[in-house]
């Protein structure tokens, strides 16, 4: 993956949580899903802005029904998770700047 040409003067920091939930799902091949994504966006000394994000859930694809290799905790929706973030998930710059493709709810 390179840098993908484009505007990217209106980039939010606010985009960046959803970007990286639909980088993971695209990352793992449709494996997995880091979701749920809470925390601050905090300015260090030298103007750079870091997300210090807490409590993360992880999805795991259930591939045909089969039984989940490991267990994330109750809050592990499984496909159904991954189906939902992507019924409401609207691909941003920061998606287009990673280069991720837009994902059908269907497909997941």
């Amino acid at each position: 993956m390179g840098f993908i040409e484009g505007d990217y003067n209106n980039l939010k920091d606010a985009y960046f949580p959803q970007a990286f939930s639909h980088f993971s799902y695209e990352r793992s091949s449709g494996n997995f899903m880091v979701v749920d994504l809470q925390g601050v966006l905090t300015v260090k000394d030298n103007g750079s802005t870091v997300y210090e994000l807490t409590d993360p859930v992880i999805h795991q694809h259930e591939p045909n029904n089969s039984k989940k290799k490991w267990n994330f905790g109750r809050t592990d929706r499984g496909t159904d998770g991954m189906k939902a973030f992507f019924e409401t998930h609207v691909c941003n710059d920061a998606c287009r700047l990673l280069g991720l493709s837009e994902v059908d709810p269907e497909d997941v």
